[in-house]
Formats: structure tokens, sequence, C-alpha cells
């Protein structure tokens, strides 16, 4: 941009910082004024268009859409400005784009698929509004509303929440540090290295009541206090962004909309206890994300935020990006620390924790990335402002990422004390294919199921303790009455063998043969001689008391946490597990050893697809005439009855 190359050359840098922190950007040089305006998009001279363009959007078809907007574009001479954003989160309305006409507030339609594109950019520039995939407006003070068209929070999946670390997620440009800026980004910096000392921003931490976002919810100026305490000449501040949990993608779409506010949390966080060097540690595959912080990271150091002597501050820091191999123990902090050293990931005995002596040696400093992110809004906000919403002991809001058999699927954002049954009945609009559900697993593999009677339980750490429940990192995995707990419950602890680290017996062994067990649940009995189902049967009543020992003995949390999903489970799902073990059946029809089909012969045309498509030629019969199942040479596949057009197959 112009503006931005005329700003870093004429040395207006500073004069932002100060009006930064306090709070008077409109006092600023012209050209400051003007970039910031711009950056806003309050004053458009040209149509805009707001493209999504994250991973998950990209999956969606966001790419052929952009192209598509172009080609329209071109076409009928209409000049436009396209803008790339993040997700707001809506993963189930993607590909998500919105148009903002001069002097209008912005209309967000979704999904947009490529042959959608011309018909309603001609509609939209005539001043008609399609409402068939309609999400909402959504716009300034400044801007002219739309008559008869509802805002974007008023949608059902938007409805509810309370978008704070979310705020502009799907609104800014992420690879553009000004629009950070000129929405109040890194103002609370740039104020606290002017005017706060490190025990006062503690202190604003401390009465904001601010828990730790990763399960625990262990209060953070804890944490802050014994770090900046130990008498060191180094310390370290870590962002743990290796989200490793199956149908969690909080922080992926939070760092992939807006990761200056990661940055800005994790640059308040080194400052308020003494660090010169903060690490954002991720995996290699989150290729987007990384792309995005490399280039955050970059504009920061250009405008002087973080390097030596910040504006004649005399605080220094260097902030680098570290990326893993994806193992599932290394979201352990101390197997995250051995990893970024050079190690082999696995967890060290506690105490000493992190903050005594963590990296190399030294007071280091863990928080995952959406602790991360509460810290500017502490900051900027003020803690009486932020323990406005949420429970007593656990003030603000907590991001979900809703996964599984939900109507809508998709990260919310949600004051602490909202419940289960909002959460799935309205911002999720219920369950898939109107069916009912049958429990959620909250916590990824370590986490636990809660059952549809345990929905109105206030979403707060106190609530979920108090009831024996998990509330994790904020996973959130809808089971409906097609699945089977048996079976996700095994793909589980296959999970959490295949990523022990190995270190302790009770985990590596212990997950092992529970992962054995519940494999010989599920099965096929023509399969199985006499002696391994007495085997089998021996298993199973040993399976409670097996996972206690792992649950007692393990080491870290990985293997503590290894048997929660089992012991759930059998807790609300005996009915099924004895279904498995003593009738060898799956009332959900989804083991498929377990499943048995048969072909109905008054529905059965003869029209022979199924026969062809049998992997495993158990199908007899002649065309035009009934078929029948070989059950000794069927497998379960299912192949007959999903390419069968005429609803003739049916499982015993």
């Amino acid at each position: 941009m112009e503006e931005r190359s005329k700003i870093i050359d004429t040395g207006f840098l500073p004069e932002i910082v100060d009006f930064l922190a306090d709070g008077l950007l409109e006092k600023a040089h012209p050209d400051v004024i003007r970039l910031l305006a711009k950056s806003r998009r309050t004053d458009i001279d040209c149509p805009t268009v707001y493209i999504e363009d994250n991973i998950s959007a990209r999956a969606s078809g966001s790419i052929k859409t952009r192209k598509a907007i172009e080609d329209w574009s071109q076409e009928e001479g209409v000049e436009l400005d396209i803008v790339l954003t993040g997700s707001f989160g809506f993963l189930s309305g993607q590909a998500i784009i919105g148009i903002q006409l001069p002097g209008r507030n912005r209309l967000f339609f979704g999904p947009v698929q490529d042959f959608q594109v011309r018909s309603l950019f001609n509609a939209v520039m005539k001043h008609f509004i399609p409402e068939g995939f309609l999400l909402g407006q959504w716009g300034a003070p400044e801007h002219i509303e739309w008559e008869g068209i509802s805002y974007l929070q008023d949608h059902p999946f938007f409805k509810g929440q309370e978008r704070r670390v979310l705020r502009l997620n799907g609104i800014i440009d992420p690879d553009n540090v000004f629009e950070y800026i000129a929405w109040g980004g890194y103002h609370a910096f740039a104020k606290c290295i002017k005017y706060y000392a490190h025990d006062e921003i503690i202190s604003l931490i401390e009465s904001g009541l601010l828990r730790g976002r990763s399960g625990s919810g262990f209060p953070a100026h804890l944490k802050w206090l014994k770090a900046l305490s130990v008498p060191t000449h180094k310390r370290y501040v870590i962002c743990n962004a290796d989200e490793s949990d199956p149908g969690g993608f909080m922080h992926r779409v939070l760092m992939e909309g807006n990761p200056h506010l990661i940055l800005e949390g994790l640059m308040l966080s080194a400052y308020a206890i003494g660090a010169n060097e903060a690490i954002i540690y991720t995996r290699t595959r989150y290729s987007r994300v990384v792309q995005r912080l490399e280039r955050a990271l970059s504009q920061v150091r250009e405008l002087g935020l973080i390097g030596q002597d910040i504006f004649e501050s005399g605080f220094s820091l260097e902030i680098k990006i570290r990326k893993g191999p994806g193992a599932y123990v290394c979201g352990e902090e101390t197997a995250l620390i051995a990893s970024i050293e050079g190690k082999r990931g696995m967890p060290k005995n506690k105490p000493p924790y992190p903050v005594e002596v963590g990296l190399f040696g030294q007071p280091t400093l863990v928080h995952n990335v959406e602790t991360l992110a509460q810290v500017p809004l502490i900051v900027e906000k003020g803690p009486d402002w932020y323990k406005s919403i949420g429970s007593e002991q656990s003030s603000g809001t907590k991001l979900f990422s809703l996964a599984g058999k939900f109507q809508y699927q998709g990260v919310v954002e949600v004051p602490f004390g909202y419940t289960l049954e909002k959460l799935c009945f309205e911002n999720a609009q219920g369950v898939r294919d109107s069916k009912k559900p049958k429990a959620i697993l909250a916590g990824g593999p370590s986490g636990k199921f809660i059952v549809p009677e345990q929905f109105s339980i206030p979403l707060d750490f106190e609530d979920y303790e108090a009831n024996g429940l998990v509330l994790g990192s904020g996973s959130l995995v809808l089971l409906d009455e097609t699945s089977c707990p048996v079976d996700l419950v095994g793909h589980l602890m296959k999970f959490i063998q295949k990523e022990s680290c190995g270190k302790c017996i009770p985990c590596r062994e212990g997950t092992r043969r529970m992962a054995d067990i519940l494999e010989m649940v599920t099965r096929r009995p023509k399969k199985e001689k006499s002696h391994e189902a007495i085997h089998r049967f021996k298993g199973v009543t040993q399976l409670s008391q097996l996972a206690r020992v792992i649950s007692e003995t393990s080491l870290c949390g990985l293997g503590k946490g290894a048997a929660n999903p089992l012991l759930s489970a059998l807790e609300h799902f005996k009915e099924e597990f004895e279904e498995h073990v003593f009738d060898r059946v799956c009332r959900a029809g989804v083991c498929q050893e377990l499943r048995s089909f048969y072909i109905d012969p008054e529905s059965c045309t003869g029209c022979y697809i199924c026969y062809e498509k049998c992997p495993e030629q158990a199908i007899v019969g002649s065309p035009r005439q009934v078929h029948v199942i070989v059950s000794d040479r069927c497998t379960g596949c299912g192949k007959c009855q999903e390419v069968c057009k005429f609803n003739a197959v049916f499982v015993h």
C-alpha cells in the first residue's frame, strides 16, 4: 500500500504508538488518519467484496467463487475491491462472501458457489437482495442500513453469541496489520509499554479472573506471578498453538482470521513477566496458520512493535515460530517444551512446573491460543467490562467447535454459563436429518460423554467439575441415534495408544489393552473361536478396573484422561455395550462386522446392481429375479444397501 510505505519511510510510527497508547488516533498525522480510515473501510470508493480465505473455505469452493467474481467484474466492466478475510466460524455457510456498496452496510451471503455468482451480483448491484442464501447485514453507524433485512447477529448461528475474540474474524484482512490497528488493535500493548509496570498488568489479569482455556481453568495470574518471582536472567513465553483434539478447530479458525490478536496477547504476556523471547508452537501441516503468523510477525517487526528497545521503552522482545511434527502428546506443556528444545516430545514429572523450570531450564509461561487472545481485551476494556458476562468464577467467553451430527457446524463464542441445550438446538439448529441426539463428546480423546439430560448444565468450570464432567479445550462432537459409542470409544483408544509417547507403562500398555478388548467386542462372531470368546468376556469384565488403573498411575494428562471416554461410555451406554458383548449386535448398525444384511423379496426388482457392486460376491440371483445375500460370504460392508435404488436391502 502506498500510504503504508509513506508512513514507514517518513517515521510516523512512533507517533502512531503514542496516539494508540492515549487513544487519540484522530489527532495523528493526516496520512495516518487517511490510512486507518481506509483500513476500516467506512468510506469506500467502489463496491467491495469480502471473501473468506482459509482452509475450510477453500475446501468449500472459495477459490472457484473468487475466480467467478473476478470474471464477472471483468465481463461487466465493474470495478471491485476484493478483500480476503478469515472465517466467521460458520463452516456450514461456506463459502461466505460479503458485498458492500459505497455508503451501505455489508451484506453477507452463504454458501455461495461459483455458478451462483453472476445472478447474485447482478441482483445486488441493482439493489435487489436475493434472500435464498442471505445471512444478514453488518455495518457501522455511518453506513445506511438495508431496510427489511435482518442483521448478521440475528442469524440463528450467531444469535446468543458474544463475539469478543472473534469480533474481527470475517471482517478484516488478517494479512494487513493496519486493518487490525484501525479497529483498535495494539492499543493495549502500546498503552502498557508506555504507562504500565509488570505488576499492574498482572493485577488487571487477576481482577479480570482470567482462567486458562486449555481445560484446567487454572487462574492465569498465579502462573504469571510465579514466573515473575523466580530470579533469573532469562524468561520465556510460549503460545501453545498445537491444536490436536480430533473435532477441535477453534484455535485454527481464530489464528487464520486474526493472527494479530494472538500476537498482541503474547506480547502483553511477555511484557508482564519480563520475558524477552516468545515462541509460537504449532504443527507443520497447519500451513495456512503458519503463513498468516509469519506475515503478521514480519509486519509488527517492520512497525517496530517487536525487536530491540521497542519505541525507547527499554523493553525488547523477539517472537519465533516453531513447527512441531503434530504429535498429540506435545499438547502437554512439558512435552511441548522438550520438542522445542529438539528432544523427543515426552512429558516430565511435575513439580517443578514450567513457570519455575521450563524451556532450557528457565521460567516459562505456557498458554494456549484462546487464553492469550483474552489478554488484550482485559487490558483494553478493563476487568469490570470483562467480568460483565460469564459466571461468578468463570468470567468472559469460551470458544467451542461444533462437529459431528450438528445441523450447523462451526466455531461459536458464547459467555460462560451458556448451555449445550442452546448450542445444540438454537445455534446449531438441532441434529442433522431430524435425528435425536444421543450424546456430545466434550474434550476430545480425553473428554467425557454428555447425555441430553445434562445439556442444561451451565457451561463453566465450576458446574462441570461439580457434575463430574470435562469442559476440555472446547471441542464438541455430537452423536445421534445412528452413532455407536462403542465404535467411537474404540477409535479413540486406538488414537490414544498410537499417540502415547511410551514413557510410562500404564499409558503405553494399558491403552493398547483397552483398544484390543474393544476391537474384540466389535469383531465378527463367525471368525471368533471358543477360547477367544472366553478371552473377550474376561477382558470386558476388567475394562473398568483397567481404565481406573491407567487414570491413577499415568505420568501426564494424556494417560490420566485416556480412560475418560470409556468410563463415561460404560456409565451412559451400558446397554449398548452389553448388546455388543452378549447379543453380538450393534443397534446403530455402525460396527461393520456385527451387521447382517438381507434383501426383502417383495421390494427387490432384480435390477442386478447389488450383484455387480458386491466386493465379496456374496449376492446370488439373476436379472429381473429376486436376489439373495449369502450370509457366510457377507462382510457387512453395506455396499448393497448403498447402491440399492428400491430400498430393498435391510440390516438384521
